[in-house]
């Protein structure tokens, strides 16, 4: 239905310009006319032609006026689509530096330890869940491909911290007291190297959706980053 109505809104943009110079034709063959008529001191002729040229400045009116409607509904459109892509990108930019933020406690918790073990369950359920926020399709209409790749390539990832959480769980599922066990601190995780990658991949979705809100929205974000 939508593409429908385009059609026809760009098909009448389209005509009014169309019209718009033929009457400009007509109306300069008629002062074209009146100037040779003057030159020609055939004053008597030149009456005659105000009649016929009053009718093509009057549709010469109406034409600019539908045009100024159609401009200013275009105006409109296209404002309200801005403040949609700003209100977009502003949701998923938070999402996203939430998401970073809870990524790296769970690489605190794993490298440094001292935490509960059931913390852990808790932050990579949460990352599971922010994680497919970013999944929905709201944002993918103003999303380029190259923030699409990054959000699907961070699944696997984002998987990887689940299937950890759950181990954990199963195992204070089995021992109810060891969810107060703390986490001992090991040095680096095996899994270090996966969530240091899924914290730059994050970064750069974060950059890439700073220049898409940038690109309509401009602002300093350097201290927004």
């Amino acid at each position: 239905m939508i593409e429908s109505l385009v059609k026809v809104y760009t098909r009448s943009d389209r005509d009014i310009g169309a019209l718009t110079y033929v009457v400009v034709a007509f109306l300069t063959a008629f002062a074209v006319r009146a100037a040779m008529l003057v030159y020609e001191r055939k004053f008597d002729d030149v009456w005659p032609l105000l009649p016929q040229a009053v009718p093509l400045l009057a549709v010469l009116v109406a034409v600019r006026v539908a045009n100024r409607l159609l401009s200013n509904n275009n105006i409109i459109r296209e404002d309200d689509r801005r403040q949609e892509l700003v209100r977009t990108t502003h949701h998923l930019i938070a999402i996203t530096k939430d998401l970073r933020a809870r990524v790296g406690y769970a690489k605190a918790i794993l490298t440094d330890g001292g935490r509960p073990r059931i913390a852990l369950v808790q932050i990579a359920k949460s990352i599971e869940d922010r994680y497919e926020t970013l999944l929905q399709r709201d944002g993918y209409r103003f999303l380029p491909g190259s923030c699409v790749d990054i959000i699907t390539r961070i699944s696997g990832d984002v998987f990887g911290i689940a299937a950890l959480a759950e181990g954990i769980k199963q195992v204070t599922a089995a021992e109810p007291n060891s969810a107060f066990v703390l986490v001992p601190a090991k040095g680096d995780s095996p899994l270090s190297p996966q969530l240091d990658t899924l914290m730059a991949d994050l970064q750069q979705l974060l950059d890439q959706l700073f220049e898409l809100r940038d690109s309509i929205h401009p602002a300093k974000v350097g201290s927004e980053q």
